[in-house]
């Protein structure tokens, strides 16, 4: 997803609106992949301050993923607010700079600025980051999802199984044989 800034470049204040829309069913990142059934689609806007660009909009998709208890399959709709801030690379056009170069001081002042270079800026790495962090930590079928049985794995919201289960801790374990002996 790539936003061209050309004709607002310069003009403190002006405002490109943008709609995006990609198929990202088989897209993977650094490790992190979402497996979209839907196309990604980013309604946005990039104000120019001057030296910033900001980058505001809605962000949303439909998952493809597994219930946190019973792990059934699950469709998800997630969307995420990107609320991101962009400045032109000043080290572009710098032969001699190697990105490590950077002091610990630099890349602090400057965690929450991305950079690009040219006129067009790549969102996908900030649309990536913001569908991840909505993701629920636990995503569910249903609110009243029984989950699997810890023995035997059967799914309890199918039905029950014939475990029992011992749920006592086992650091009580003699006061419960004391409770037992007194019946």
């Amino acid at each position: 997803m790539e936003v061209n800034i050309g004709e607002i470049q310069g003009q403190k204040g002006g405002e490109i609106r943008f709609h995006l829309v990609e198929d990202w069913s088989n897209m993977r990142g650094d490790g992190q992949s979402l497996q979209c059934i839907s196309p990604v689609v980013f309604d946005g806007r990039v104000t120019c301050t001057g030296e910033l660009f900001l980058v505001k909009g809605t962000v949303s998709t439909s998952i493809q993923t597994n219930c946190g208890r019973c792990l059934r399959p699950i469709q998800l709709e997630i969307t995420a607010q990107p609320n991101e801030r962009f400045r032109r690379s000043s080290r572009a056009q710098d032969e001699d700079f190697l990105p490590d170069q950077q002091t610990d001081e630099e890349e602090w002042d400057h965690e929450d600025i991305q950079e690009f270079r040219g006129l067009t800026i790549d969102l996908d790495d900030v649309v990536l980051e913001n569908l991840l962090v909505s993701l629920p930590l636990k995503p569910l079928c249903q609110e009243d999802c029984r989950g699997l049985c810890p023995q035997c794995g059967q799914d309890l919201n199918d039905g029950e199984c014939d475990c029992t289960i011992d749920d006592t801790n086992p650091r009580m374990s003699k006061l419960r044989q004391l409770l037992d002996n007194n019946d």
